[in-house]
């Protein structure tokens, strides 16, 4: 084990103009502008819509790195027979969450949304139903109708301010979800946990439930938990295959959201069987991780413990300062802490209202007027999200109140 480190998440990282950056999130590019919705990028614009920190790594996956560096061969790699990159792996899921991983049923996919295309190529055919439940990730949706499928919407229920959960809750519909896995043409449900965006980490029964439901309909789980290490405080990460352990189910893990990876990805796919293994595989194609991913990967699961605690305390307060700031400025704006993820989801209706604007101004008064780029609840629900918006939190906490700042002046 590594020696302890305080970690300085404060310090702010020009990522903008450093010319070893090459970041996706803070470009000026024509991509990133057209992806934001606004005409083009201002130099102070603060980029808070994508699931990318803005922390640097933990010092013991950067001493791997440099090792692999200083190795100085960088040809064709490989985990085949890699004993240590999946023993970390297993050690990581079984001390953490108590979930023991069968590593002969693992596979690698360069990259976890690359993976839910692979898997919707794999185990459904074109004109098939599958199923997501919005508000959710977009590349859920386009998974599905990017690859010809037709999406089935498991609709979240919101629960109110006068439910006993509060305000801006989401559970299951089951009774829908029963109903949607019972068609024909229903092949195959992508599911987000922790969610994304809403931040509910789903407990064993809700879980059990939708295995059960799939189960009876041969109806196959592909289980996103890629957030699954941002736990809050006084939440525990359960996997689906924990709490179904007999259900047919697909689960994608990952390093690139708990140690800032995204960079070098090194998705892990765990099956439930051999042959869904086989097929997956088959339809991937050769792919195997870079020396740069392994070396991270293992060293993250390996040492990386003690800089995660460190992030998430920090990210915890990131999440209060932000609510806290809306409670005082904006109070009329929705927003609850995630049980899981590091994502808040931010309800603007009657903010909206009081302004007599629409989800078009909205998203210019933030995005062009504050300089502040969220990411439009539209992409997550097109039929619902039009005064929601998703932003997302580990950067220093001065950049964050900075961007609450410019959001309530744009919209006092």
């Amino acid at each position: 084990m590594s020696e302890h480190i305080t970690y300085n998440f404060d310090q702010v990282i020009d990522r903008r103009h450093d010319r070893w950056s090459y970041s996706e999130k803070w470009s000026d590019s024509a991509e990133t502008a057209e992806h934001c919705g606004v005409p083009a990028i201002a130099d102070d614009h603060i980029a808070l819509f994508t699931a990318d920190m803005d922390f640097r790594c933990a010092q013991p996956i950067l001493d791997a790195l440099h090792a692999t560096v200083d190795h100085g061969i960088f040809g064709y790699s490989g985990l085949a027979g890699n004993t240590r990159y999946y023993d970390a792996l297993r050690a990581w899921f079984a001390r953490r969450d108590g979930w023991d991983i069968d590593t002969d049923l693992v596979s690698y996919s360069p990259g976890t949304v690359l993976a839910l295309n692979i898997c919707v190529h794999a185990f459904t055919k074109p004109g098939d139903a599958i199923i997501i439940q919005r508000p959710v990730y977009p590349p859920f949706t386009s998974a599905v109708e990017g690859n010809d499928r037709v999406v089935l919407d498991n609709h979240l229920v919101r629960h109110t301010a006068d439910d006993e959960q509060g305000d801006l809750y989401y559970t299951m519909d089951f009774d829908q979800l029963e109903e949607l896995a019972a068609r024909d043409d229903a092949r195959m449900l992508i599911l987000c946990n922790p969610h994304n965006p809403v931040g509910r980490a789903w407990t064993a029964e809700e879980l059990a439930r939708v295995a059960d439901i799939c189960t009876a309909h041969d109806v196959l789980i592909v289980a996103d938990e890629i957030h699954g290490d941002l736990m809050a405080p006084g939440y525990r990460m359960v996997h689906l295959a924990q709490a179904a352990p007999k259900a047919r189910v697909v689960t994608c893990t990952a390093t690139n959201k708990t140690f800032n990876l995204a960079g070098l990805p090194a998705t892990n796919m765990v099956f439930s069987n051999a042959a869904d293994k086989a097929r997956f595989e088959e339809v991937r194609g050769y792919a195997e991780p870079s020396p740069f991913a392994i070396s991270a990967a293992i060293a993250a699961y390996e040492d990386g413990e003690d800089w995660l605690a460190q992030c998430l305390a920090y990210i915890q307060g990131n999440i209060d300062a932000v609510i806290g700031y809306f409670a005082e400025h904006l109070p009329d704006v929705g927003v609850r802490a995630p049980e899981g993820t590091y994502i808040l989801w931010f309800d603007f209706t009657e903010r909206c209202r009081k302004l007599g604007i629409d989800g078009a101004e909205l998203h210019r008064r933030i995005y062009e007027d504050a300089r502040v780029l969220l990411q439009d609840g539209t992409n997550f629900d097109p039929q619902g999200g039009e005064f929601f918006q998703r932003m997302v939190v580990p950067s220093p906490r001065s950049m964050l109140l900075d961007a609450c700042e410019r959001i309530a002046r744009a919209l006092s």
